[in-house]
């Protein structure tokens, strides 16, 4: 006779998966969900980065601004985009450099809450340090509590500053290329919107200036191609080649002499001379008893007069005294 136990004991538990594989399976689910979220953010970021970084371009390029390559740097493009906007009126005032106070508000910001974040770390440090060796934890755990309140704060603060300076220079580069109303939209939706900011900016950076609002442009000297000399039109070869001899060859080998050679071929001793003038004859002055008497007149001159007649009178003498040999 033998003896034997048989214990077959169920309790009504299906088959399937234990609770280890379930909850892997739901950890795996929720890692997958969390880095399709994080590469859709990447994308998005870069996408808006490229987009905006392209209008800034081509609007800076517009404007003539300087240096347009500034739209590609982190920082840098804030300014460039504020300096783009140009000076602001804030009521009685005007913000002169709103580039500067895009890029000066998000520092100081981020300076403040890190000093309260540091500030959070010490005192929560210290109040777990005295909680443990005397008990008494309850005051730090208060200034904890105010430290977090100012880090809420802080926070706060800062994106509403950085929204309202962004609403602002966002509104006065639109205004420039659209209607009033639109300008105010875009500049509003451009905060809530993820990409709608940099999609109205790479929008806006194709469409023309309204009326009266085109910037004030230097003016420029003509670049033609590249070069500062204007192009020259095309000679056919034909001209080009002909020389400058056979122009006019009829008038070109003509020489000179051959103008009048009957005039460059006659002696000077054929042409009519001129008849010589004839001597002047000077009448002999005779001093009179007047012009001795007057103390005004010139003794030298009265004696040149006298040697005058007497040579007068000898020429008139010796063609008498010829004849009447003869």
């Amino acid at each position: 006779m033998e003896y034997g136990n048989d214990f077959d004991f169920s309790y009504g538990v299906p088959d399937g998966p234990t609770m280890s594989s379930s909850g892997s399976d739901i950890f795996s689910v929720i890692m997958t969900v969390y880095l399709l979220v994080i590469v859709a953010a990447v994308m998005i970021g870069i996408v808006k980065y490229v987009f905006k970084s392209i209008a800034l371009y081509r609007l800076a390029q517009r404007t003539g601004n300087a240096n347009p390559w500034m739209a590609w740097v982190p920082f840098a493009r804030s300014y460039l985009q504020g300096d783009l906007a140009g000076s602001m009126p804030l009521k009685k005032r005007r913000l002169q450099s709103p580039g500067l106070w895009k890029v000066l508000i998000p520092l100081i910001g981020t300076a403040v809450i890190a000093g309260l974040y540091f500030l959070f770390i010490v005192v929560a440090g210290i109040g777990t340090a005295l909680s443990y060796s005397t008990g008494m934890g309850a005051g730090s755990l208060t200034l904890i509590w105010v430290i977090v309140f100012l880090l809420i704060i802080a926070a706060v603060a800062l994106q509403a500053i950085e929204a309202v300076l962004d609403v602002l220079v966002n509104f006065h580069i639109y205004h420039r290329l659209t209607s009033h109303n639109m300008a105010i939209i875009h500049s509003v939706l451009g905060i809530f919107i993820p990409m709608y900011e940099a999609i109205c900016l790479f929008i806006m950076s194709k469409k023309p200036y309204n009326p009266g609002m085109e910037p004030n442009l230097p003016p420029q000297a003509p670049n033609f191609g590249g070069n500062p000399i204007p192009p020259t039109m095309p000679v056919s070869p034909a001209a080009s080649e002909t020389p400058a001899e056979s122009v006019s060859p009829a008038a070109s080998e003509t020489p000179a002499a051959s103008v009048s050679p009957a005039a460059s071929e006659t002696p000077a001793e054929s042409v009519s001379p001129m008849p010589a003038e004839a001597p002047v004859q000077q009448v002999p002055v005779t001093p009179t008893e007047s012009s001795a008497q007057n103390p005004y007149v010139n003794p030298m001159q009265v004696q040149g007069t006298e040697s005058l007649a007497k040579d007068a009178q000898s020429t008139e003498a010796e063609p008498t005294e010829n004849s009447a040999e003869k």
